[in-house]
Formats: structure tokens, C-alpha cells, sequence
């Protein structure tokens, strides 16, 4: 039996979340078989939704003098990890890791980038310090065994103020703006 789901629907409905749960029981799970249809689908639709929400961002080419920051979660049979980074190319980027993940039989679960910004580097620095402080379970550089991808967006959220907006198109007069 075929649905027509429309991510726009789902997304952010508690059945987002069931669906993630499933998921993630079946792919830990020893007895499932990964290939079936079922974890098939499942698996397809946590990747679109997951793409959905990132919108346009997934696919545009990086702007020059521009970064973004982003939070890819990724889970397996075995264990789930966040990754927190920064990129001129974010779609390119997403590309990479998506591979790199699908060779260790990972799945995309969530992903979130940032506006463009001037230079995302202290920012992700900081949310790199502070996940690093939080998080006392395994990491490997950028890379956070078992750590919840909401807290890790809420500490990007907290962090927001280490950064430069940047308006595409629009110069930002050379001395700023000035409070009187």
C-alpha cells in the first residue's frame, strides 16, 4: 500500500517523532533486516524530512564571503552521534557527510543550518567549547557520541551572539551601527 505524505504536514508533529522512534527500534533491533521495505521507507522518509526542513540551504551552492553553521544528527544500529560544523558550502558539505555516514550504515535523522553569516568561526567555536563542557560521553573532534541533538541546537541558540549577520546584498555602512 502506497501513502502521499506531505512533509509540510508532518513536519514538527509529534508523528515526526514516532516515526524517528521506529526507526530507530527497528535498526536496533538484531532481527531486522536493514534492506527490507519497511526499514526501507522508514528510512527514506526520516531523510526527506530531515532534507525538508532544510530547505533550499540542502541544494544552493555556498556564497562567497559567507559561512554557516550546522547540526547534522545521524543514528545506526548501534549508536547515534551530532555533528556540529561550520561551511562556505553547505550543500556540498551535507553531501560529504551524508556518504561518509551511509558507509558506516548511519542515517540522516535531523539537520539544521544557520542564516548566511560573515564568518561563522566563533560561533562554532563556541558551541564546540560548550558541548565539549556539557557533554561528558564519547567525541571525536567535532563529532559527539549519544548526545541529544536538541540540546545540541539549543547551545547553538545560546551561542547566536558570537556572530555577524550577513545581509547578502546589502553593505553594512563601515562603522556599524552606533547607539546614542
Amino acid at each position: 500500500m502506497e501513502y502521499e505524505i506531505d512533509p509540510e504536514v508532518l513536519s514538527g508533529h509529534p508523528a515526526e517523532d514516532q516515526v524517528r522512534a521506529v526507526l530507530l527500534s527497528k535498526l536496533r533491533a538484531g532481527s531486522t533486516d536493514r534492506e527490507s521495505e519497511e526499514v526501507a521507507d522508514l528510512v527514506a522518509l526520516v531523510e526527506m524530512l530531515a532534507l525538508w526542513r532544510l530547505g533550499p540551504a540542502a541544494e544552493q551552492p555556498g556564497i562567497p564571503g559567507t559561512d554557516q553553521l550546522y547540526v547534522l544528527s545521524f543514528a545506526s544500529a548501534t549508536t547515534s552521534f551530532v555533528k556540529v560544523g561550520r561551511t562556505s558550502s553547505f550543500a556540498t558539505r551535507l553531501r560529504q557527510h551524508r556518504a561518509m555516514a551511509e558507509r558506516g550504515d548511519y542515517v540522516l535523522f535531523d539537520a539544521r543550518v544557520s542564516e548566511l553569516v560573515a564568518d561563522a568561526y566563533p560561533w562554532e567555536q563556541a558551541v564546540l567549547r560548550e558541548l565539549r563542557r556539557r557533554h561528558s560521553g564519547q567525541r571525536k573532534g567535532e563529532f559527539f557520541y549519544s548526545l541529544d541533538y536538541d540540546e545540541a541546537c539549543s547551545v547553538v541558540d545560546q551561542q547566536r551572539i558570537r556572530v555577524i549577520p550577513r545581509s547578502v546584498g546589502l553593505a553594512v555602512p563601515n562603522g556599524g551601527l552606533r547607539l546614542t
